[in-house]
C-alpha cells in the first residue's frame, strides 16, 4: 500500500513539475514581475497606469492586477491538460500504465489544483518581495478599508490572507470548468474559449448588475476580494453575501470535478463493453 501511495505521489509530482516548467508559466510570471517593478520603482509609470486602492500599493496589486496574470497562467496550463493528449493521440497510452487512466486523470486534476495554489502563492510572495525591495511598507497592522464597511473589520495582514484564499477559490472554480471541458474535448481551443467565456460573462454581470444576486455571487468578487467589503446589493449584510459567494463557488467546483471523474468512468465502461462485443 505504501509503495502504491508513493508511486501515485510521484505521478502527481511529475504532473505538477510539468505545469510549473511550462513556458507559459515562466512567460506570464516574467511579464508580471516586469510590470510590478515598473509600478514600484517608477513613479511616472505608477501615475499613468495605476489606480491605487486604500493608498496601499500591495493591496492594489493583489486585487486589481495580479489576479488577471494568474488567471491567464492557470487558463493556459489547464486548457490542454487532457485535450492535448487526445489531439496528439496519447490518451490511450495511460491505459498501459500500472494504475490506468483513472489514476492518471486524478493525478492531473490534483496537480492542477496544487499548481493553482502554488502559482498564486508565488505571485503574492513576488509582489511582497518587490514591495519590500522598494522600501514600500506592507503595513500589516493597519486597518484595511477602515471606513468602507463596518460589518467587516480586519488588519492589512488578515486582509492579505483573505485575498489569497479568495483568489485561490476563484481560480480553482475556473480551473474546474476548464478541466471538465478539456476532458471531453480533443482541441485545446475549446477549453480555452470556455475559460475566456466564463471570464467575459462574469465581467459583464459584475460591471452591469442587472440581477443583484449575480453581482454578489460573482467570480470577480473573488478575483477582486476588496469588493467583498462593500455593501451587498442582494443580501442584508456583507457577511451573508461573502458566505453565499464562498459556498456557491465551492459547490460548483466540487460538482465540476466530480463530473470530470464521471466522464472518465463513462469512457472506461464504454471501452469495456466494446472490448467484450469484439
Amino acid at each position: 500500500m505504501s509503495a502504491k501511495c508513493g508511486s501515485y505521489q510521484h505521478l502527481i509530482m511529475a504532473e505538477l513539475k510539468a505545469l510549473l516548467n511550462n513556458h507559459w508559466t515562466l512567460i506570464v510570471l516574467t511579464v508580471y514581475v516586469l510590470f510590478t517593478c515598473g509600478v514600484y520603482f517608477s513613479e511616472s509609470f505608477r501615475q499613468t497606469w495605476l489606480q491605487v486602492l486604500d493608498g496601499n500599493l500591495f493591496t492594489t496589486m493583489i486585487n486589481l492586477y495580479l489576479p488577471t496574470f494568474l488567471f491567464i497562467a492557470v487558463l493556459l496550463n489547464a486548457a490542454p491538460i487532457f485535450a492535448s493528449d487526445k489531439k496528439n493521440g496519447m490518451e490511450e497510452l495511460a491505459d498501459t500504465c500500472f494504475y490506468g487512466k483513472t489514476f492518471r486523470k486524478k493525478a492531473k486534476i490534483e496537480a492542477t489544483i496544487f499548481y493553482t495554489i502554488l502559482i498564486t502563492a508565488t505571485g503574492f510572495l513576488v509582489t511582497a518581495a518587490i514591495s519590500l525591495a522598494s522600501k514600500t511598507p506592507l503595513d500589516l497592522a493597519s486597518k484595511a478599508f477602515e471606513t468602507a464597511n463596518l460589518d467587516i473589520s480586519m488588519s492589512n495582514g488578515t486582509f492579505y490572507l483573505f485575498c489569497f484564499a479568495m483568489v485561490v477559490l476563484g481560480l480553482v472554480a475556473v480551473v474546474s470548468a476548464v478541466v471538465l471541458i478539456s476532458s471531453r474535448s480533443d482541441d485545446v481551443i475549446v477549453p480555452l474559449a470556455t475559460g475566456i467565456l466564463i471570464y467575459g460573462v462574469e465581467l459583464v454581470l459584475y460591471l452591469k448588475p442587472l440581477v443583484r444576486i449575480l453581482w454578489d455571487v460573482n467570480l470577480f468578487k473573488l478575483l477582486r476580494p476588496y469588493t467583498m467589503l462593500s455593501v451587498s446589493l442582494y443580501f442584508d449584510s456583507t457577511i451573508k453575501a461573502l458566505t453565499a459567494n464562498v459556498i456557491a463557488f465551492i459547490l460548483v467546483s466540487v460538482a465540476l470535478f466530480l463530473l470530470t471523474f464521471a466522464a472518465a468512468s463513462e469512457a472506461i465502461a464504454k471501452r469495456a463493453l466494446s472490448s467484450q462485443s469484439t
